[in-house]
């Protein structure tokens, strides 16, 4: 509990962005342990109904309650903690911005930075530019699960200053080819659960077809399948597939 709440520095201002997807429904207990302003991130973009789904932000001091419940009960997939000189409109612009990113294939798709299993990951595996750019007026991200008990943090080595912060129309950033590379060496659970994710909310006819069970080993089998040398990408290779099965 302390090591998390040790980071907190007080020359930064602190934020949490909840993923509105865990199952462990980190807004509730955020609510729960004396949090209050919670604002959803695709608030003004067409996303802005997607309240179910919706990651939302708030601002923390350094000794809430919160985190607490971050390292006492939290679960994998709760959400991530942000440090920032910038203030409140600035920090929730920025990832508003970020709402969806490119793939090097020159596909969109939407990023879960907010989801720690990916976002930081993906914030790891850059290289100082890419990282720099991805985390804009931020100095460092940071996750804790109550589960593994790691700390994970990403520092931005150049960070924008708040005079300097522009918001951009998503997409504008490129996730870098080598980011997806390490993502498949480290560990494809999460590949696994992003492709599930991106065929409910843009393919559900395909999603709901099938039992839970039977989804899920579909689509594990298919990603263990795909490789560089496929002449589509993951998100075609997977419509086509399931498409075909269910309507042949």
């Amino acid at each position: 509990m302390c090591h998390l709440k040790e980071q907190l520095t007080p020359d930064l201002n602190w934020y949490v962005i909840l993923n509105q997807t865990s199952d462990g429904n980190p807004q509730r207990w955020f609510y729960m342990n004396g949090g209050e302003n919670a604002q959803g991130i695709w608030l003004g973009t067409p996303y802005a109904e997607w309240r179910e789904v919706m990651p939302n932000i708030a601002q923390i001091s350094p000794e809430h309650p919160f985190l607490d419940w971050i390292a006492t009960e939290s679960c994998d997939d709760w959400g991530i903690v942000v440090g920032s000189e910038a203030d409140f409109a600035t920090v929730q612009a920025h990832f508003r911005s970020l709402t969806h990113v490119w793939l090097p294939s020159g596909e969109h798709v939407f990023f879960r930075f907010y989801d720690p299993r990916f976002g930081l990951d993906v914030a790891t595996f850059c290289e100082d530019e890419a990282r720099t750019a991805l985390m804009g007026p931020t100095q460092c991200w940071l996750s804790l699960s109550s589960s593994q008990q790691e700390l994970t943090q990403v520092d931005n080595p150049t960070p924008t200053a708040t005079a300097d912060f522009q918001e951009r129309a998503f997409p504008w950033w490129t996730v870098p080819e080598a980011v997806l590379a390490a993502f498949g060496e480290k560990d494809k659970s999460t590949l696994i659960t992003n492709s599930l994710k991106w065929i409910k909310e843009q393919h559900a006819d395909l999603y709901f077809y099938f039992p839970e069970p039977v989804l899920n080993a579909k689509v594990t089998r298919l990603v263990n399948r795909y490789n560089e040398q496929t002449p589509v990408t993951l998100n075609q290779y997977l419509h086509q597939a399931l498409h075909q099965e269910v309507y042949r």
